[in-house]
């Protein structure tokens, strides 16, 4: 018998007959949930009923049993009657089956459930915390709470004994514990404003947190489970206003922001690096060379890296960044500024690899480069250009641990040997680019050495120095005579060392001086310099080390004996600048040094026409 194909007779006989389920239950003397039950299939009526059920609505008990009028067949209706009654108590018992998997599965589910929060809270008070992390959304704190709650009351309820008692005092006790929860969440609102950010792989996470009401943001780091971070460093400046992410990489990511008064401000989050992992490297020295991308709109775009910092080519305009307005993100990103202003992001693509001698990218490796601006911008990728270097008339440039240089700007010449071990070891003073000499230092594992060419280049010669030497100058006449001046040791301002002399070149040196002093105690300083207008006159600078005052020497000898030389009396100039020889003539600039403000912090300015002999203040 189809239980529910009755319950749908039934109703239908009762509509005909404009009952309601209460007005049948009431000539049956039943309740309206018995009738409901029928109707739905879930029961069905006691067998002494079926002629009552009949007798209301004046059918056939055969009719009712087989759900359809007119169909009167002969039935055995206590063999129907129990077949439906087992129909339904087997439908009972599988709804009860159903019933008691689906409590056991949420029973497991949130005991599991409690059991990982609960450590999760407990290893976040005692553990996490002490070691300075947080919940990078506050309100965590009290979602894991509520959790550990709700599981935990189910968790009761379910794995224990049911007792009316026990589960209203359960359900009392949760209901205490989430007014108490939610309102310490309430009493603790915070005005901070969680700012949450995924690389585009998903593979590293931004987290910024900013007190809406003071402006102060704060980068967190060392993100654990996505929902816990430390706080990293505060950004230098209140914020005012949005605040701009852009990812370059799946490992860096630009974060722009304007300050409360109004001024453009830059921080790049990084999370990886480029070389070993292991040792810190400088982004600038890794671009070195030229990098060029090609525009839509058909415009070049080239980044030149130099001794002096980076060059930027861009919409036919030229920007000059020096090393001292370039600030370093990690190993792999850089900032540019100008007047304090930032203007470009530039960062090494995950397709750039280091050389582990020159730290350089090695070719094949690409660079990104986008405009520091609120507005949207478009990142551009650049590769290194292949030609050879392009340089600035007598200055050079070491890429890939090639020294080039150049004579002209225009024609670029490099120098046999790897100057991998050498890139940070040049200044202004310690080579020389000349037509009638050129010379450069450079070492390997073992030895340092001179390398110098007296027909630019054409052919090279090299002459060994001491390995432990620092090449503080190094000035050549003309191709046979030079000077030297080496530092052995430094201490606390102080240089012990040599000025030397070749006269053949630069094959062989002869010391001629080991500074100013007495005998055995002669001296530099770390600032000293040299500098010979012929073989016999030259200059030696003595500046202190706080840069207040500068002495300067002269020697009329080819270096042998030094005297002080004294031409302003004024104690305000009392910085003497390294002599120079402008259009033809002798040149000295007299400063004021790091303490002077007199007069706007001028100088004096002395001439000589007779190889110093006499000074004409100009």
């Amino acid at each position: 018998m189809d239980n529910e194909k009755f319950g749908k007779f039934i109703k239908e006989l009762r509509k005909q007959n404009n009952l309601t389920q209460k007005e049948l239950a009431a000539k049956l003397n039943l309740t309206d949930k018995a009738i409901s039950k029928w109707e739905r299939g879930l029961s069905f009526p006691d067998i002494t009923m079926l002629n009552d059920i009949a007798k209301v609505f004046n059918v056939d008990v055969s009719e009712i049993l087989n759900g359809e009028f007119g169909k009167k067949d002969n039935i055995d209706i206590e063999k129907i009657v129990n077949e439906a009654t087992n129909n339904i108590k087997k439908k009972q018992e599988k709804k009860e089956k159903i019933i008691k998997k689906t409590k056991k599965i949420v029973k497991i589910i949130s005991l599991v459930l409690f059991i990982l929060f609960f450590c999760l809270q407990c290893g976040y008070i005692f553990i996490l915390k002490s070691h300075d992390f947080e919940y990078i959304i506050d309100e965590f704190f009290y979602i894991v709470n509520e959790i550990i709650l709700v599981t935990g009351t189910i968790s009761l309820l379910l794995w224990f004994k049911k007792n009316k008692i026990k589960d209203i005092s359960s359900c009392l006790v949760f209901v205490i514990a989430t007014i108490l929860n939610f309102s310490f969440m309430i009493n603790n609102e915070s005005t901070t404003n969680t700012i949450i950010d995924f690389s585009n792989n998903f593979s590293h996470e931004l987290v910024i947190k900013l007190d809406s009401s003071t402006g102060n943001a704060v980068v967190y780091k060392d993100i654990r489970l996505f929902i816990f971070a430390r706080p990293k460093l505060q950004l230098p400046y209140e914020i005012k206003g949005d605040i701009k992410r852009q990812w370059l990489t799946n490992d860096i990511c630009s974060v722009t922001y304007t300050d409360k008064d109004a001024n453009l401000r830059e921080y790049v989050a990084t999370y990886g690096d480029r070389g070993n992992g292991i040792s810190y490297s400088y982004v600038v020295n890794a671009l070195q060379g030229d990098w060029l991308t090609l525009e839509k709109e058909g415009n070049n775009t080239k980044l030149n890296t130099n001794k002096r910092g980076i060059v930027i080519y861009k919409d036919d305009k030229t920007e000059s960044f020096a090393n001292s307005d370039i600030k370093q993100y990690g190993t792999i990103a850089i900032v540019l500024y100008q007047n304090e202003v930032p203007r470009y992001v530039v960062a090494l693509n995950k397709d750039c690899t280091l050389d582990d001698k020159t730290h350089i990218i090695k070719n094949g490796g690409t660079i990104t480069v986008v405009e520091v601006s609120m507005k949207k911008t478009l990142p551009e990728i650049l590769s290194r250009t292949l030609a050879k270097e392009s340089i600035d008339k007598n200055d050079y440039k070491i890429k890939d641990g090639i020294l080039y240089y150049s004579y002209d700007g225009e024609t670029s010449i490099d120098v046999p040997g790897d100057f991998s071990n050498v890139v940070y070891d040049y200044t202004d003073y310690n080579y020389q680019i000349s037509y009638f000499k050129t010379v450069f230092f450079n070492k390997d594992e073992h030895q340092k050495y001179l390398i110098y060419s007296d027909d630019m280049g054409n052919t090279w010669q090299r002459t060994n120095i001491n390995v432990n030497s620092y090449i503080q100058n190094i000035q050549f006449i003309n191709k046979d005579i030079g000077f030297m001046l080496q530092f052995y040791d430094k201490a606390m301002g102080t240089a012990f060392g040599e000025i030397s002399k070749t006269e053949d070149g630069g094959k062989t040196w002869k010391s001629v001086s080991n500074g100013i002093g007495n005998y055995g105690n002669e001296e530099f300083k770390t600032g000293s310099h040299i500098y010979f207008v012929n073989e016999n006159i030259g200059f030696l600078t003595m500046p202190n080390t706080s840069g207040e005052y500068c002495k300067l020497y002269i020697t009329k000898n080819g270096g042998h004996n030094f005297e002080e030389l004294n031409i302003s009396n004024n104690q305000i100039y009392d910085f003497y600048n390294l002599p120079t020889i402008e259009n033809g003539v002798l040149t000295l600039e007299i400063s004021q040094g790091s303490d002077g403000d007199y007069n706007g912090g001028d100088s004096l300015i002395f001439i000589s026409n007779d190889n110093a002999n006499t000074w004409v203040k100009k």
